[in-house]
């Protein structure tokens, strides 16, 4: 008599993935539904990216190498993104929409999904945890596109075509601060060499992973054009660290180096209040100059940024 088959996991919902050992600090696979969402059809994307302002869109060739460290891709050079992805198979690119939650539809689709997770977080932890900030982006790509090596925050969740996602980590604390300071002094999450992967996910419609902020991760487009929603979000704890990084990274302009965060919480308070200070000084001489802007954010000010998975 044959032995009894092992029976497969069954995929965990983006709810039940802070029940998971490894979230959030490493990598965890999971399962959407996006994939029957009339608003997620590529022609439903393609007259969202020409209502965007131009400044939304990011757009680069398909052929790219893994390691692209001078920086992110350009931004706003498209008049007409949605012709490019309404002609993806033979454009040879790959675009990124930003910020599409100010699209009320968007808005409506990243919240019901954010707040399953904010939900299963709050559960786990015994408390309320608010999400502080939300962000939507669409990724679109031609066939067998490469999206180069970064290291932001992500859940990452294909709607139709595939890819591989390869996730890797850090061969040593210096080479990760090294990255981190890169980042916060304008790299857009590029880093400069390969590092280990230790997992590699098949990304099919319905499926899904997260990717924890500082994580490097890489991206190989299959056959067809590729579609997929990466979420994010912030936390009062993530906003601190950040608002800390970015200090840190106005100091080292100024040749100091700063102790990173969470060596000392003293220390991190004082440069979180005196980032506050700094910034109201901006906005003050910004007002009584008569500039019609506010002054720019350093990179990744407000938290990580998504820009190409």
């Amino acid at each position: 008599m044959m032995g009894a088959q092992p029976t497969e996991q069954v995929p965990k919902t983006i709810g039940q993935i802070p029940f998971d050992d490894a979230f959030p600090g490493r990598s965890v696979g999971f399962v959407h539904d996006l994939h029957h969402d009339d608003r997620l059809t590529l022609a439903a994307v393609a007259d969202l990216a020409d209502r965007l302002p131009r400044r939304s869109v990011i757009a680069d060739t398909a052929t790219q190498p893994l390691l692209v460290p001078q920086g992110g891709p350009p931004r706003g050079v498209l008049e007409r993104p949605g012709d490019v992805i309404r002609d993806l198979r033979n454009a040879n690119a790959w675009l990124t929409l930003l910020m599409v939650e100010e699209d009320p539809g968007m808005a409506d689709l990243m919240n019901t999904h954010l707040d399953q997770l904010e939900s299963g977080i709050s559960a786990k932890q015994g408390k309320r945890v608010k999400m502080r900030k939300r962000v939507a982006f669409v990724f679109v790509s031609s066939p067998n596109s490469v999206t180069p090596v970064d290291i932001e925050h992500s859940l990452l969740m294909q709607v139709s075509g595939c890819k591989t996602v390869s996730v890797g980590r850090f061969e040593s604390d210096a080479t990760r601060r090294h990255e981190f300071d890169r980042y916060w002094n304008g790299s857009h999450g590029r880093i400069e060499d390969l590092q280990p992967e230790v997992a590699s996910y098949t990304m099919t419609p319905g499926r899904a992973v997260y990717i924890p902020p500082g994580t490097p991760h890489w991206v190989h487009n299959g056959p067809d054009i590729s579609l997929s929603v990466t979420l994010t979000y912030f936390t009062a704890a993530t906003v601190r660290e950040n608002r800390v990084e970015n200090f840190n990274a106005k100091l080292r302009r100024r040749n100091l180096n700063p102790r990173e965060p969470g060596r000392s919480a003293a220390v991190d308070t004082a440069k979180v209040c005196a980032l506050g200070l700094w910034t109201i000084g901006q906005r003050l001489r910004s007002v009584s100059a008569g500039a019609k802007q506010q002054p720019s954010q350093a990179p990744g000010e407000g938290g990580y940024r998504v820009e190409g998975s």
